[in-house]
């Protein structure tokens, strides 16, 4: 057990001077994702920074239920509790919640479909703060995706569909939707598993936000930059404690990093542990 709180710590220490981010808009829970013959309740905790120039750090603490729907099909659903803080101050609350169906399309499991969505539960103007402070993006997100794994290769496909506009008054941002790619290849070892990950993110279309002054009627302006690609390399640690209940550790290096934050998604710190509990 104490090798294993060393290794997540070591993978904590490599990436604090290098950039690590996903899409915490919700199109990275599409992929690694497998329907499951267990009912399954997790629990994780993540810390990040975004570095400069905003120099935000958030926390979050995340509550997630697989439950077994049908034969072949898995529901997950996941709520955070985040917190963000930075040279503006400070804010927290509830997440957005994120539901997502994946169903075995092959009998031997190797063809998934997911089906989801992100529903915006969070408080888009906490603290009267701007969007990259809120506890979620303010939107109610539609996610698709499609798995293939053989032997120990896992690929998938994903997109999200982001149609809203969050309510944020100071940014009133709207996003690009999403189109993501990944590749994994798993490593077992004699007590633990290791996989490793490239995700490609490709943001489809521009951002946009508030023009300021506001005026009547409402005006917004795209920000340059803003559809802009991510790729990131990937590295996971699962441990079987018990038979009823397992360690992970994740930690992400990026290859190409983001430059434009406004939606509060940049990471230059990321680094995540958590427990499942088989029901």
């Amino acid at each position: 057990m104490s090798k294993v709180f060393l290794l997540v710590t070591l993978l904590g220490v490599l990436v604090r001077s290098s950039y690590a981010q996903c899409s915490d808009a919700g199109v990275c829970s599409i992929g690694h994702a497998a329907s499951s013959p267990n009912h399954r309740l997790s629990l994780d905790y993540a810390f990040g920074s975004s570095g400069k120039p905003d120099d935000l750090r958030f926390h979050s603490v995340g509550l997630g239920l697989s439950l077994r729907v049908f034969e072949g099909s898995t529901l997950t659903v996941t709520l955070p509790y985040n917190g963000q803080s930075g040279p503006m101050g400070a804010a927290s609350g509830i997440g957005d919640i994120t539901l997502l169906i994946v169903h075995n399309v092959s009998d031997d499991g190797g063809i998934t479909v997911q089906v989801g969505g992100k529903i915006a539960t969070a408080d888009a103007n906490a603290k009267n703060l701007p969007q990259a402070y809120q506890s979620g993006l303010g939107t109610n997100d539609l996610l698709f995706g499609v798995g293939y794994t053989f032997n120990s290769w896992t690929f998938a496909a994903g997109y999200q569909f982001s149609p809203g506009r969050s309510n944020n008054k100071i940014d009133r941002l709207k996003r690009g939707d999403d189109l993501l790619l990944r590749a994994g290849y798993g490593i077992p070892l004699e007590k633990a598993n290791l996989s490793a990950e490239v995700l490609a993110i490709k943001r489809l279309a521009r951002s946009s936000v508030l023009k300021q002054p506001p005026s009547t009627p409402e005006q917004f302006v795209d920000i340059p930059g803003s559809d802009q690609l991510q790729v990131n390399l990937i590295g996971r640690i699962t441990y079987p404690v018990a038979e009823t209940y397992e360690l992970h550790g994740l930690v992400a290096l990026p290859t190409i990093q983001r430059k434009v934050n406004v939606d509060g998604l940049k990471r230059a710190i990321s680094l995540s542990v958590a427990l499942s509990f088989f029901l």
